[in-house]
């Protein structure tokens, strides 16, 4: 990967030539089949993940369930605390779709951050976005209904999706909605019941009102 083309990714448009370039020289692309994981908690972390293509979930367990904290596309990043802080990966990162990504290990990302201290602030940054990222999740999970959490997802997701058709399975909704997957069960049914998505087996989901899912929200 040149430097040129990291800084055409999503998010990337800010980073200084140089630092891009030090990145790109240090890094390697690895690919990934869905539900790999790339690095899962506890393990000790051995480098930060650039994600080329494809779709990441970071997830964690607790009390028998998983927990999704973020999903990453094209452009994003996973593994940055630990490069900072030294301590362990917190979550478990899983391929949810084939990936591919640009992979700096830790000593590939100390001589980049030698060659140019902007790959640290870079990533820094990258972790406070993230931070705050999280704080609107907890607020949702604290403050909105699951049929809430619920429409704000599918329209989240409907601008990544192709023909307005969502592959997820209900389990997986749940691990993101922070719910169990009978709650998601009797929310999908009331959306269908109304008209505003459609199921179409396999784990896909159609998005045929987008007005009436954003009603929702407001309401």
């Amino acid at each position: 990967m040149t430097a040129d083309e990291l800084r055409a990714l999503d998010g990337f448009g800010a980073l200084p030539p140089e630092a891009a370039a030090a990145l790109a020289l240090n890094g390697r692309t690895r690919t990934f089949s869905a539900n790999d994981a790339l690095f899962r908690e506890g393990d000790a972390a051995h480098g930060i993940f650039i994600v080329l293509a494809g779709e990441v979930r970071v997830v964690r367990a607790s009390r028998g369930r998983r927990h999704v904290f973020h999903t990453e596309r094209r452009g994003g990043t996973l593994g940055e605390a630990p490069f900072f802080d030294g301590a362990p990966y917190p979550a478990t990162a899983i391929a949810q779709t084939a990936v591919e990504a640009l992979y700096v290990d830790r000593d590939g990302l100390s001589r980049a951050q030698r060659a140019s201290p902007d790959v640290a602030l870079f990533f820094l940054g990258r972790l406070a976005g993230r931070v705050r990222l999280l704080l609107d999740r907890i607020d949702r999970l604290a403050t909105a209904d699951v049929e809430t959490r619920l429409c704000a997802y599918l329209l989240e997701r409907d601008a990544f999706a192709e023909n307005s058709i969502i592959a997820i399975t209900q389990e997986s909704l749940a691990e993101e909605l922070g719910t169990v997957r009978e709650v998601v069960v009797r929310a999908l049914r009331l959306l269908r019941e109304k008209g505003i998505i459609k199921s179409l087996g396999r784990g896909r989901i159609e998005v045929v009102d987008r007005g009436a899912l954003r009603a929702m929200i407001r309401d």
